[in-house]
């Protein structure tokens, strides 16, 4: 069936179906006898069980006032990043333990450099409640709507990534989203990622040439590498947790990154390429499963967690001075080394405004940008920068 449906798409835009993986993510589809595949088939064998468990209890009107409602949540990592402790958190506050959040961590395997967009389809198909993913991902599934949160150079500040996440903006870029059979409950915000290398500097535009850099699934990212004469590579966990520096020569991350990856050698800390934003997402069919008053708790929770998430923003930059690890060496590029990475990526930018999916909201948020009254002030800051204490 699963080949069916890709012919189709094939006839109908094949334009639209080789763009919508980047060249980075090959081997997108993998035979049943792998481990990511077996590992499909038993999260697809535990989610059926849960709604056929759901199912029964609704037909004989038991269960839901006896215990809480229990989401299953896709989480592709071990750990958990904070924006998701503190969603649980507020599901069980607003609801008053009426529903509750239950993580499915390593929702994949370790082998698996998909691990974002693996989750977001484990709620596709209905095998998990919610689920989480960075904005980049959502564009190798089909929906566009958030790349241009990733154009580089874009929200280069944190009073401004504030602002646009403040604003509906963010709202209405989860909505192309259903067609994924998604509902987006918010858009989270988080530290800038900065371009580090183990041997080379990354400062000035030669610097990219030939070099490869590990991506996670991003379009966007995918085309600013390559605009900068790079190349995108994926990594699984487990090759970035043991000698990634044999396979590439560098990436982009946040700094508060660099000590748990226990990474050596240098970032270019005044260059910003693009903010880590996460997205919450609920499928479809649970989302329309629950009652209203349950669909208002994960709602409330998500601007709670909002809240929450740009409190902390007001503190990242002190946190990413203070996180420099001894290993990690901050250097900064001269500002007309920054002006020509940005004409250098200025191609990707204008992919965004051609897209019919990405260009009004890129325009929108290169508006609230420009409007901003920090924006000189910011400015300044990125490109002259002090070396961190």
């Amino acid at each position: 069936m699963k080949l069916i449906s890709h012919a189709r798409d094939l006839i109908r835009d094949p334009v639209g179906f080789a763009r919508r993986v980047p060249p980075a993510l090959d081997q997108r589809w993998h035979k049943r006898w792998d481990p990511i595949a077996r590992s499909e088939l038993s999260r697809a064998a535990s989610g059926r069980s849960v709604w056929l468990t759901r199912s029964a209890q609704r037909r004989v009107g038991s269960g839901s006032a006896a215990k809480p409602l229990v989401l299953r949540f896709a989480n592709p990592h071990t750990s958990r990043l904070p924006e998701l402790e503190w969603f649980a958190e507020e599901v069980a506050q607003v609801s008053a333990g009426a529903v509750r959040i239950h993580f499915v961590n390593t929702w994949t395997t370790t082998d698996n450099p998909r691990e974002e967009t693996t989750g977001v389809a484990g709620v596709m198909k209905d095998r998990a409640d919610l689920g989480w993913a960075g904005t980049r991902a959502f564009g190798c599934l089909g929906a566009r709507s958030l790349d241009p949160l990733q154009a580089p150079f874009l929200l280069e500040d944190y009073a401004t990534l504030d602002t646009v996440c403040r604003d509906e903006i963010t709202r209405e870029m989860l909505e192309p989203l259903e067609r994924l059979g998604l509902v987006g409950l918010v858009v989270l915000p988080g530290a800038q990622r900065k371009p580090f290398a183990f041997a080379r500097r990354l400062v000035a535009p030669r610097d990219f040439l030939g070099a490869k850099l590990r991506i996670h699934e991003s379009l966007v990212a995918e085309a600013t590498y390559r605009a900068l004469g790079a190349e995108a590579v994926t990594l699984s966990v487990r090759q970035m947790a043991s000698r990634p520096d044999a396979l590439i020569d560098g990436l982009d991350l946040q700094i508060e990154a660099l000590a748990g990856w226990g990474l050596r050698g240098s970032i270019t800390y005044n260059v910003n390429l693009w903010p880590r934003t996460i997205a919450i997402i609920a499928s479809r069919k649970a989302y329309h499963w629950l009652g209203t008053s349950e669909r208002e708790v994960l709602h409330e929770a998500g601007r709670r967690t909002l809240a929450r998430a740009l409190d902390h923003l007001e503190t990242q930059e002190q946190r990413d001075r203070e996180a420099v690890p001894a290993g990690v060496n901050p250097i900064f590029a001269e500002e007309d080394q920054l002006v020509a990475m940005r004409e250098l990526v200025e191609p990707v930018h204008a992919g965004l405004r051609k897209h019919p999916e990405t260009s009004v909201f890129l325009s929108r948020l290169e508006t609230i940008r420009d409007r901003h009254p920090n924006r000189a002030a910011a400015a300044t800051n990125v490109s002259s920068a002090q070396t961190p204490a």
